[in-house]
Formats: structure tokens, sequence, C-alpha cells
């Protein structure tokens, strides 16, 4: 899989990042991800601001945010990450442990891709320290413009002569080529070089300069140059707004990664439990012939009848109908799954892999705390919180006038004599003080954190649907695999030897048969439902793979507006 490693978006100034590693909480064995938004401010009413923007000085106070990323070990002591492993070198599929160890190594190889930049700024005076790395991205060629092919090599993928997929398959697929997840590296590289841009300085101009050149003998020339100096220290608060931007992205790709993963492992699972239950159908198909056969020699014995003959014709002809109606089932599942993950294959494959229904019921306000310290859609928005509340030091800090100096050397024709000019100026915040963008931040800024709220309660009501399907799915599988399932299996076997003997009625044997059937196809979607819960809690609730990322950034338009003062 192609990782892009153009930048790391922590600005130091306002961040704090950490690295640990901690047990592995029930239910969601993903690294813990923490980002802690602590935004201390004295708030006057919003609408009251937006109405009277003289109250600019009336604006809160912004205190640093910190982030925390952790990794935690067993120990619970600081460590670093454990070196990456290879797919191959997985252990054979297993439901629960692939749903423990997969988000922990995309995870992992999101943070290896990541470069660290630092950013010190003084918002308070006119001088700037910048340390900053920027690793050079190199730009792929352009393909050509006819674009007569909508998919490139490798667009999509197949493993050539594979028979069965297992679990670790389909995720290699899907992450290896996912268009969302490329989408959202890009978007997380495009970050980082506005990051760039919007700390540039702007360039000096050189040029010539005539006058007097109608009189003989009394023109002058001469060249220039002129520079225009920020003032305000606007192009460092445009590198952290910006910084702030780029870790917001970095955890939408996170995210997405978290949103495919997840996708795939809930319909990897419908489309097994479809494989499951056209088995399950075709091994009752058996049964049912047997049942025709027997009722045949019966009637052939005069120790039947008719009646019973075609009753039991007739249950086998349901029993095949319901094998076709279960194949196109698994057909459609298989194409879903196909369609999420990427793979180039209409015709449906084995599914190598067993539902593992070991699981106990989760404490479900522990796991509520649990995604939401690690959830990295959070992680985002309160990373747009530390944007907003940059975006609006900055736009309190753009009224300061800047400074063009220009210095200019020439030749006088007339007075046989070189002269200088020096030139300075500056515009005057008399009628444009920017009061209605620092305004409309501040809105942007409240918006934001009512937005950090609103995906709690989100992540809430998500948890609340999975959490019902859980406990449904748990206490369907363990009533049908502990009581109703051997119960119909015993009954059916009696049944059988008494129809044979002549002691049961075969419309009790119909009825015994009918139940074993039903037992059997409600315990696999039983576990299916229960598959699908699980990976939707390991997966943080987040769904929704083949959907566009968010973008965060606004182009490079902050640091045309540092320029002229205005």
């Amino acid at each position: 899989m192609s990782q892009l490693t153009a930048h790391k978006t922590f600005p130091t100034d306002s961040i704090t990042v950490t690295e640990t590693v901690s047990a592995t909480p029930p239910l969601s064995p993903t690294p813990v991800r923490q980002s802690q938004a602590v935004a201390d401010a004295t708030v006057t009413d919003p609408e009251t601001f937006v109405e009277y923007p003289s109250l600019r000085l009336a604006v809160p106070t912004i205190h640093p945010v910190a982030y925390v990323d952790q990794l935690l070990p067993a120990t619970g002591e600081p460590t670093e990450a454990p070196p990456d492993e290879t797919e191959n070198d997985a252990p054979p599929l297993n439901f629960q442990e692939h749903l423990r160890a997969g988000f922990r190594t995309e995870a992992k190889k999101t943070r290896e891709t990541e470069t660290e930049y630092d950013l010190k700024t003084h918002a308070g005076d006119n001088s700037v320290n910048v340390g900053y790395v920027f690793n050079s991205v190199s730009i792929p060629p352009i393909v050509s413009s006819d674009c007569s092919d909508g998919y490139g090599p490798g667009m999509t993928g197949v493993i050539v002569g594979q028979a069965t997929y297992t679990l670790t398959d389909v995720e290699q697929i899907a992450l290896s080529n996912h268009p969302a997840i490329s989408a959202a590296s890009a978007t997380r590289s495009k970050a980082a070089g506005l990051r760039q841009q919007v700390g540039t300085r702007p360039n000096p101009t050189l040029g010539y300069f005539g006058q007097q050149l109608a009189d003989r003998n009394t023109d002058q020339h001469g060249i220039f140059i002129e520079q225009e100096f920020v003032r305000g220290n606007k192009l460092a608060l445009n590198r952290e707004v910006l910084g702030h931007t780029s870790h917001a992205q970095s955890m939408e790709l996170e995210t997405q990664r978290y949103r495919v993963l997840t996708d795939v492992r809930v319909r990897f699972f419908e489309a097994l439990a479809a494989q499951q239950r056209v088995e399950a159908t075709r091994q009752f198909s058996q049964v049912a012939k047997r049942g025709v056969e027997v009722a045949v020699d019966r009637e052939r014995a005069e120790e039947g009848t008719l009646i019973e003959t075609l009753q039991a014709k007739t249950l086998l002809s349901e029993i095949q109908l319901a094998a076709e109606q279960a194949e196109y089932a698994y057909l459609g599942a298989w194409r879903d799954l196909a369609a999420i993950a990427g793979i180039d294959s209409e015709a449906p494959v084995t599914l190598a892999a067993d539902f593992d229904h070991t699981a106990v019921t989760p404490e479900w306000q522990s796991t509520y705390a649990m995604i939401v310290s690690q959830s990295p859609e959070l992680s985002a928005a309160r990373a747009i919180v530390c944007e907003k509340q940059a975006l609006l030091k900055r736009q309190q800090v753009q009224y300061v006038p800047n400074v063009t100096a220009q210095l200019g050397a020439g030749y006088d024709v007339g007075t046989d004599n070189g002269m200088i000019n020096v030139q300075l100026t500056a515009p005057i915040p008399v009628w444009n003080k920017n009061d209605g963008n620092i305004s409309a931040a501040y809105a942007e800024y409240v918006r934001a954190t009512q937005e950090v709220k609103r995906i709690e309660q989100s992540i809430k009501s998500r948890l609340a649907r999975t959490a019902q399907e859980f406990d449904s799915a748990l206490a369907s599988v363990r009533k049908y695999e502990e009581e109703i399932l051997p119960q119909a299996q015993k009954s059916l076997d009696l049944s059988e030897e008494a129809y044979r003997a002549g002691e049961l009625e075969f419309l009790q044997v119909l009825v015994v048969r009918r139940k074993f059937y039903e037992a059997s196809i409600q315990l696999i979607d039983a576990k299916g439902r229960l598959a699908g819960a699980t990976a939707k809690v390991d997966g943080l609730l987040l769904t929704g793979g083949l959907e566009s990322p968010t973008d965060y950034t606004d182009g490079d338009g902050i640091r045309g507006a540092s320029f002229g003062g205005q």
C-alpha cells in the first residue's frame, strides 16, 4: 500500500504530542488514540457579538489547546510502537482476532507516514521564529487528457487464481486501492502544501523608473527595489491555522480507513452468513430427499399414503427453492462486498472464515467512553476547534498595517549626478479595522465547538442502536446453540426413526423437519448479526467507506489577506 509522507500536522506552540501504549479495552482492541481539547474562554453572547462588531475588544482570550495522542501497552509504561509485521505472518483466520488486530496495524501505518514539523510563534509582538520541516512531494505524472479508461491499472484488485478469500485478503485489497482512502491522503498532502505556502513572505519587486524624458538633457533614469514587510506576526499565525487544518486532515484520513475496514468487515460477515445459509439449505435438501424416499417406500409397502408422498415432495421443492433464493442472496452479498473492497470479480468465491461467538456483553457506558477517547472523527472535530481559535487570533491582527519600503538609485542627466530615493508607505487603519471578519471568525469558533458536541451525541446514538443489535444477536445465538437447535436435531432424529417404524404421523414429521431447518437458518442469521455488530463497535461506529472524505482546507486566501494591510 502506498503512503504519502509529506508532512506532520502538529503545531507545537498549541499542541503537545506524546506516544505511549495502553492495555486493550474490551471489545475494541484498536490503538488508543486520545485527543483532548480544552478551550477555556470568557464567552459573551455570540449573537450580540456578531450584531455589534464594535465589541471586538470583548473577544474571549483563547488559551492553548493540548492534544494528547497515546498508545498504551498492557504495562501502562510509555514505549515505542511495535515493529510492523507483514500480513503473511498473521495466524490463521479467526473472526475476533482479525477484529482485534486490523485497526491496530492501520493506525500504526498512519503514524509512520507522518513527518513532524515545529512551529513557534509570538503573537504578541512582531518577531517571528519559525522552524519548519517540509519534505517535498514527488509529483506523479499526469495521465493522458483523453481519459479513455475510467480506471487505471491497479484501481481494482483481485488475487489471480484464488478460489477462496479470507477476511485478511479482502482487507488488503480494500486498503491498497480504495479511492476514498487515496482521496483522503491527497487532501492531507494538499493541506501540508497550503500550510507551507501561507507562511511564505512576499517577493520583492525590482523595477525601472524614468522621469522628464521629454525634456532634452534633463531626463532621470534609475532602478528601484521594493519590499513589503508583514507585521503583526500574520504569516506565522497563518501557518498555525493551517497546521491545525493539516492535523484535521490526518484524522480524516484515519477516519476514512476505519470506515472502509468497518464496511468491509460488515459486508464480509453478511456474505459469509449468506454462504452458510446456502450450505445449510443444501444439506437439509438431502434430508428432504431421504424423506421422499421413505414416503415412497412406505406407500409401496401400503404403510403410507399418496398424500404423505406428495407432502414430502412438496417440502423438497420448497427447500430446493429456498436454496436457489439463498444462492441469489449470496451473489448479491458478494457483489456488495466486492464493490466496497474494490475487487474486480463478479463471480462469487468461497469465503474462508467462521463465526466466533465467544463475545460477552460489554459494559456499554465504558464502551462509549472508549470510543469517544479513540475516535479520529472526534479528533478531527477538535482539531477544527483549534483551527478556528487560531483563525480568530489571526483576524485580530489583520488590521496591523504592513510597511512597504522602496529603495531607488539613478542618474540625473541634467546635473550629471547620481541620486538615491527612499520611500516608506503604510496604510492607516481608520475605516477598516477588520471588525466584520473578527465577528465571523468568532461565530465559526462557536460553531466548531458545537460540532464537537454534535458528534459526541451522534456517537451515543449510533452506539445505542449497535448495542441493541449486539445484545439481541448474542441472546439469540446462545439460545439457539444451547437449547433450540440441539432439541430440534434430537427431535428430528427421533421423529425419522418413529416414522419409519410407523409410530408417528407424517404431519408431525413434517413439522419437525421444518422446525429444524428454520432453527438452523435463524442461528446463522444471528451469528451474522452478532459479527456485524462487533465489527461496528471495533470500528468505532464509523461506516460509509464509499462516501467522499471531508476536505477541511480553504485554499491559501489567508496568505493574500496578509499583504496590503487591508
